[in-house]
C-alpha cells in the first residue's frame, strides 16, 4: 500500500484541506435533527453514527458537520478527516487487517504532521456498513482512549446497529435520519420556487414555521396544542389552496429530495427504483447476508408494496409465499434493516410470540414508481387516499421522538390505526371519517382523530383535525 496512493485519496475526498471555497457549495437546509446530531458531535466522547435509507441525506448531513466544524467552532481544517466506503480504492483494500492504521499513519505524518492526541481529530467515515469488521477498528481506537472523534453513517442498519451491540456497547449513539416528510418539503419548495410571489412566499414560510413548531406541545400537551392550532386556523384556510397544491405533488413524488428538482414523474419514477429498489434489494441485502432466493424477497416486497399500511398474518403469509415461518420472518426482518419497510406490532401481543404485523413503507414515493401511479388514482379513491395518509402518519410519527412507543389495535371491523405510549400518557390515533366507537375497552389520556376536513374542533379528550395540519406539525 503506497503511501502517495493513500495521500492522494486523503486529498481527494478532503479538499476543504486546502480550498475553503469547497464549502461553499454545501446545501444550507438542514434536517430537523441535524442541530442534536451537531451538538452532541461536539459535546460528547460517544462514537455518532448517523443510519437511514439510501439517498436521505446522511452524505451531505457530514459535509455540514464538517463546514459547521470550521466555520462556526473554529477547528483547523486538518483536524478533520473524512473518507468514503464507496471509493473503489478504499473498499479493494478494507480487508487488509491493517489498512485503516495506514490510513492513518500517512494521515498523521503528511497532512497533520504530528501525533494524534495532542490535538483532537475528527474522522468521519461515510457507508461505514461496506467495511467488514469496521467496529473492531473503532472500538481499538476508542478503548486505548486516543483523541479521534468518530462520526459513521450507514445505509444498513442491521450491518451498523447489530454490530455496535456486539463490540460498542455504551459507545455509540445512533440518529436514525428518515426520508424528508411533507412539512420539509413545503419549506424546500416555497424556500426555492420562484414562481410564488415574495411576500406571499414569506407569509408562507412563517405560517408552516408557525404550525411545525406545535410538535412540542402535540403529545405533551395536547390542550395547548390544540389551542394554538386554533390560532392559526384562519390563516391556514386563506392560504389552503396553495397548501394543498404542495400536498397532492408530495404525495406522488415522496420525501427523496434528489427527485424534486426532477421534471416529469417517469424520470422521478426511474429515479426511485433505480436507487431504491434495484440498490437495496440487490446490493445491500447482500451485505447483509447471502439471499438466494431473491426473487421470492423481490416478490415478497412487491406485496407489500401493492397492499401498504395494512395488517398481515405471518401465518398467511407462510402460505401464500410457499416458504417457511422463518423464511418469512427472516426477509421481513432483511427489508427492515434495509430501510424498505416499517412494521408495527399488535398492541398487547406478545412481542415474543407476534402472529400479525402492519407493514408500512419508508416511503410513499417508492410504491409510486413501482406501481407507476398517478395522481388522479389516489385522490379519486377514498380508500386508497386514506392508506396513503396513515402511511404518511406512521412516517411522521416515528420521525417524532425515539421515546414513543407505537402499536396499532383491530378488532374484526373495529381498528385503532395508532396507539402511542408516550411519556406516562396514553394516546390513540384514529384516521380517516369512519366512526367506529372502540374506545372504551381503552382507557386513553387522548384521543386524536386525523379527518379529511379544514375544522378542527374538541370534545372532552377528543381532538379532530385536519390530517394535513398533522403531516404539517410532525
Amino acid at each position: 500500500m503506497d503511501d502517495n496512493l493513500i495521500r492522494k485519496t486523503l486529498d481527494f475526498y478532503n479538499p476543504f484541506w486546502r480550498n475553503r471555497s469547497y464549502l461553499n457549495d454545501i446545501p444550507l437546509l438542514r434536517r430537523d435533527v441535524y442541530d442534536e446530531v451537531f451538538q452532541s458531535v461536539k459535546d460528547i466522547k460517544q462514537i455518532i453514527s448517523i443510519t437511514g435509507p439510501r439517498r436521505v441525506g446522511k452524505t451531505t448531513m457530514l459535509r455540514q458537520i464538517i463546514a459547521d466544524l470550521i466555520e462556526e467552532s473554529n477547528i483547523d481544517p486538518l483536524q478533520i478527516l473524512y473518507i468514503s466506503m464507496d471509493d473503489p480504492y478504499i473498499y479493494s483494500n478494507s480487508s487488509d487487517s491493517i489498512f485503516f492504521d495506514r490510513l492513518i499513519e500517512v494521515y498523521e505524518k503528511y497532512i497533520l504532521r504530528e501525533k494524534i492526541g495532542e490535538k483532537k481529530i475528527y474522522f468521519l467515515i461515510d457507508e461505514i456498513h461496506k467495511f467488514k469488521d469496521w467496529q473492531l477498528f473503532l472500538k481499538k481506537y476508542y478503548d486505548r482512549g486516543i483523541n479521534i472523534k468518530f462520526v459513521i453513517s450507514g445505509s444498513v442498519e442491521q450491518s451498523i446497529l447489530g454490530k455496535s451491540k456486539e463490540s460498542l456497547a455504551g459507545r455509540i449513539k445512533n440518529f436514525k435520519i428518515y426520508t424528508f416528510s411533507f412539512y420539509e418539503y413545503i419549506f424546500y419548495k416555497l424556500s426555492f420556487d420562484d414562481k410564488v410571489d415574495i411576500a406571499k412566499k414569506e407569509i408562507l414560510l412563517k405560517l408552516i414555521f408557525k404550525i411545525h413548531e406545535f410538535k412540542l406541545h402535540i403529545f405533551s400537551n395536547p390542550l395547548v396544542f390544540f389551542n394554538e392550532l386554533s390560532e392559526v386556523l384562519p390563516d391556514f384556510i386563506f392560504y389552503e389552496d396553495e397548501v394543498f397544491t404542495y400536498f397532492y405533488e408530495y404525495l406522488i413524488i415522496g420525501g427523496f429530495i434528489e427527485s424534486w428538482s426532477m421534471e416529469g414523474s417517469d424520470m422521478q419514477y426511474e429515479y426511485l427504483y433505480q436507487t431504491q429498489i434495484e440498490k437495496v434489494l440487490l446490493q445491500d441485502i447482500y451485505i447483509l447476508e447471502d439471499i438466494k432466493n431473491t426473487k421470492t424477497l423481490a416478490t415478497l416486497f412487491f406485496k407489500f408494496s401493492e397492499n401498504f399500511s395494512s395488517e398481515y398474518s405471518l401465518n398467511s403469509l407462510v402460505k401464500d409465499m410457499g416458504v417457511h415461518r422463518d423464511t418469512i420472518e427472516r426477509y421481513i426482518s432483511l427489508l427492515k434493516d434495509s430501510n424498505l419497510i416499517f412494521t408495527l406490532s399488535k398492541y398487547g401481543e406478545n412481542a415474543n410470540k407476534i402472529s400479525n404485523i402492519k407493514i408500512f413503507l419508508v416511503d410513499i414515493g417508492i410504491r409510486n414508481s413501482i406501481l407507476k401511479i398517478k395522481e388522479e388514482e389516489i385522490i379519486g379513491n377514498k380508500v386508497l387516499f386514506f392508506k396513503y395518509i396513515e402511511n404518511l402518519s406512521m412516517l411522521s410519527l416515528i420521525r417524532y421522538s425515539s421515546a414513543l412507543s407505537i402499536n396499532y389495535y383491530r378488532e374484526r371491523d373495529k381498528e385503532i390505526n395508532f396507539i402511542l405510549n408516550y411519556s406516562s400518557k396514553k394516546i390513540a390515533i384514529n384516521i380517516s371519517e369512519r366512526k367506529k366507537n372502540v374506545f372504551e375497552k381503552f382507557k386513553f389520556d387522548y384521543i386524536f382523530n386525523l379527518l379529511d376536513t379544514t375544522e378542527i374542533y374538541k370534545d372532552e379528550n377528543v381532538i379532530s383535525i385536519p390530517y394535513i395540519l398533522f403531516l404539517l406539525v410532525l
